[in-house]
């Protein structure tokens, strides 16, 4: 039967680059045992973990054909959440499936990755889903954390599907959509009470260009329908882990209000807002932006992404995170060894 695997890294002789590393494991997070991939040319980079979108939009089975370059400046780390993909499990009760659950696993996933690679402190990247999670941690665990860097923001969900549907129904109304515009005033306005209709929601959002500018999200999942990582036992453990989670922990999520619960971070931040986003609208991204305090912070647009700035714009999202980067740690390291030299005059050699 087919095993999943990661591609090792080898050079131009083909022989494996020394200190790589790709891994595709499991190990136990709350008591459950959930699975990562960890993929890197140099384990003495920085940890750049990724908290991944849906919910249950597990990012291992296709991941890596978008993150190729991070993985030259960056141990990249890929986590399967609790309940998704290569991580579900039949036997977890909806109790499990609780947002500070999650954000228990991320500690507890944090403290085995700063072992392991003898670090003391990660990038955290959170997108959409992800992003709450990612947010929550950072504000609880800072120390922990370079920086946290937000993707497709979600600050106040019932608010943001609201603007989205607005937007949606306007759009269909200037392009004369008539089935879109039935199908829009048959749903209603948000909140829903049943999944099914968040779920037609969000495809109206997508077939206007709201959730991926060109295309949609499945093309992605098609690049890793050829790939190693997953099986067709794991694409099928991806599906349940999507009905699992939306059923599980879909009300708690649509209860989410961050300008209520997250003012300030003693990290700096980060948010990539996709200028075409409306499953988190842009508009609201900026306004948790500006009312987020933190001792540095950045909104960086990309002008030719919706919901997924980082898959739709790779290369845009790899020159944002080397420049967080370098703001960060490489000009960090340069002071202090300008603070160590005689003279305050940094050494070289």
């Amino acid at each position: 039967m087919f095993k999943s695997r990661t591609p090792q890294f080898f050079d131009l002789k083909k022989r494996k680059i020394e200190g790589s590393v790709a891994t595709i494991e499991k190990i136990i997070l709350g008591g459950q045992e959930q699975t990562i991939m960890v993929r890197g040319r140099d384990q003495s980079h920085p940890l750049l973990l990724f908290l991944h979108g849906g919910p249950g939009f597990a990012q291992i089975g296709f991941a890596r054909h978008y993150q190729q370059e991070l993985e030259k400046h960056f141990l990249v780390v890929n986590w399967d959440m609790r309940g998704t993909g290569k991580s579900f499990s039949p036997r977890l009760l909806k109790a499990d499936m609780t947002i500070q659950q999650h954000i228990d696993d991320i500690y507890e996933l944090i403290q085995y990755l700063l072992t392991r690679f003898n670090q003391k402190r990660v990038f955290l990247a959170g997108h959409s889903w992800g992003s709450i999670l990612g947010i929550l941690f950072a504000q609880k665990h800072p120390e922990l954390l370079h920086a946290y860097i937000g993707i497709g923001q979600l600050s106040n969900v019932e608010k943001g599907e609201l603007i989205s549907y607005q937007h949606v129904l306007i759009h269909a109304r200037q392009l004369e959509k008539r089935r879109a515009i039935s199908a829009l005033q048959r749903l209603g306005y948000p909140p829903y009470k049943r999944t099914r209709d968040l779920y037609a929601h969000h495809k109206w959002v997508s077939r206007f260009g709201g959730d991926v500018r060109k295309g949609s999200i499945f093309r992605f999942l098609l690049r890793g329908f050829f790939s190693t990582e997953y099986t067709l036992l794991d694409w099928w453990r991806y599906y349940k882990g999507m009905r699992l989670h939306m059923r599980s922990i879909g009300r708690e999520i649509m209860r989410t209000n961050l300008f209520d619960d997250v003012q300030t971070l003693s990290i700096p931040v980060y948010l990539c807002v996709g200028k075409y986003d409306y499953l988190s609208p842009h508009e609201l991204q900026q306004r948790f932006f500006d009312h987020l305090s933190a001792p540095a912070k950045d909104l960086i647009w990309f002008e030719n992404s919706a919901h997924c700035p980082h898959l739709e714009e790779p290369s845009s999202f790899l020159i944002t995170m080397l420049r967080i980067k370098e703001e960060l740690l490489i000009h960090k390291q340069k002071d202090l060894l300008r603070l160590k030299s005689p003279l305050g005059i940094a050494q070289s050699g």
